[in-house]
């Protein structure tokens, strides 16, 4: 199972495509490399929980009854495993794919109009993506709707990879000095690409061309263009990572807060080993050229 740091950009599965495009998503609390459904007993509220999933058992009539279900969301189709909701969540991300002889086993639900559908099997989920895709889906888009496909999975499966809780990610800061302590409330972010144009000294004023996609995010344009005349002056860029460092969500210099923008709550250094120099580049823009390819 792989650790990532940031999460994949969701891809829109369109109406045509392989079982094998199909991500899923589950959040927990713990660090698993196996995710199991847990028995009642185990699970906090279990009864509730026990009392909640009565339904589900005529899907499933071979299933133990006193073992919940895993639940989790379709990745390509969700609003609320979107990258910046991911990023929010303190707990760890699963992501995993299933084979189509487990996708058959699987329930899917999705609430339309208000209205609960259920349904089972390969065919059940391109009923509920069907829904999701032409009633939905927009919704989502414009925020008006939190709607999911919910899966019940009855068996336990193994993740390909995951973003641990939030203590435990990586955060890059670049700079354009070399130092062995990182001062309180400095600006860190998952991005390696970002934290090293946040240590340009350029203005979206100066740009030829805004990314209005990674402006409306928070995040410094995919490629840096600037207007005839502009000349920033090349150099070396330090890339520092830091871990371990409790952080918060800041502003931009918009105002609005992401969740990849992110301050430190206190200082990190080489000594404590919550910071290490990751590289010294000797021309960021040959840097960034390597990252727009």
């Amino acid at each position: 199972m792989k650790k990532i740091n940031v999460p994949f950009e969701i891809k829109d599965l369109g109406t045509k495509f392989l079982t094998s495009d199909i991500w899923f998503t589950l959040h927990d609390k713990k660090y698993k490399r196996v995710l199991r459904p847990q028995r009642y007993s185990k699970i906090s509220r279990g009864e509730r929980l026990k009392e909640a999933e009565n339904e589900l058992r005529k899907y499933f009539p071979d299933h133990g009854r006193d073992t919940s279900f895993l639940r989790a969301s379709l990745f390509n189709a969700t609003n609320t495993s979107r990258p910046d909701q991911i990023l929010q969540r303190d707990e760890y991300t699963y992501y995993f794919k299933m084979l189509p002889s487990e996708i058959e086993k699987c329930l899917f639900l999705i609430n339309v109009n208000g209205e609960q559908v259920f349904s089972k099997g390969i065919q059940g989920f391109a009923d509920v993506y069907k829904l999701w895709h032409t009633e939905i889906k927009d919704l989502n888009i414009e925020g008006r709707s939190k709607k999911d496909i919910q899966v019940f999975v009855p068996f336990k499966v193994k993740p390909d990879c995951y973003i641990p809780e939030t203590r435990k990610r990586i955060f890059y800061h670049g700079s354009s000095k070399r130092f062995d302590s990182l001062n309180k409330y400095s600006y860190v972010t998952p991005y390696k690409e970002d934290a090293i144009k946040f240590a340009i000294p350029w203005s979206s004023s100066e740009l030829l061309i805004k990314d209005e996609e990674m402006s409306n995010l928070g995040r410094p344009p995919k490629c840096l263009y600037f207007k005839r005349g502009i000349e920033i002056k090349d150099s070396k860029v330090y890339l520092y990572s830091v871990k371990g460092i409790d952080t918060i969500s800041s502003g931009s210099n918009t105002g609005k807060i992401f969740p990849w923008n992110r301050i430190t709550l206190k200082e990190a250094s080489k000594e404590n080993k919550s910071l290490k120099l990751e590289k010294k580049i000797a021309s960021w823009k040959k840097e960034l050229n390597t990252y727009n390819m």
